[in-house]
């Protein structure tokens, strides 16, 4: 019915096929966390609300929201659910921050100890309160 060209240009395509969809898992798997927030700044009374929206961690888990001063300081902490695919979007309340700039950091926190997990990726965004004029 086929001849062998056929044959084997047909098996190469189902090959290729199953080899791409691999990748795309692996890399799905395994990759970079990031994170987007809004607002990026905010009144420094009576508080605001900060959508994070991030990706790229451990699926059905958790995330380590920590609010870092310039002085080092961790005056805001919180912590997340991860869904399937190793995201979360949701709300966080910014309360009782001093004029600064912080930086939010987030990584994975499988056993929810309040500590990073060892060799979890960082990553972080930028947070000014009170907004510059």
């Amino acid at each position: 019915m086929f001849s062998k060209g056929k044959l084997a240009f047909i098996y190469g395509m189902v090959a290729l096929g199953v080899f791409g969809l691999t990748d795309i898992m692996f890399l799905t798997a395994f990759a970079e966390p990031r994170v987007d927030i809004s607002p990026t700044c905010g009144p420094a009374e009576p508080g605001f609300n900060i959508v994070i929206n991030a990706n790229g961690f451990k699926p059905n888990s958790n995330v380590d929201v920590k609010f870092v001063g310039s002085d080092s300081k961790i005056p805001l902490y919180t912590q997340f659910d991860t869904n399937s695919t190793g995201g979360f979007n949701d709300v966080t309340f910014a309360d009782d921050l001093k004029a600064d700039h912080y930086k939010l950091y987030l990584a994975d926190d499988s056993n929810s100890d309040g500590i990073f997990d060892i060799g979890a990726k960082r990553v972080y965004a930028n947070v000014t309160i009170p907004c510059e004029k």
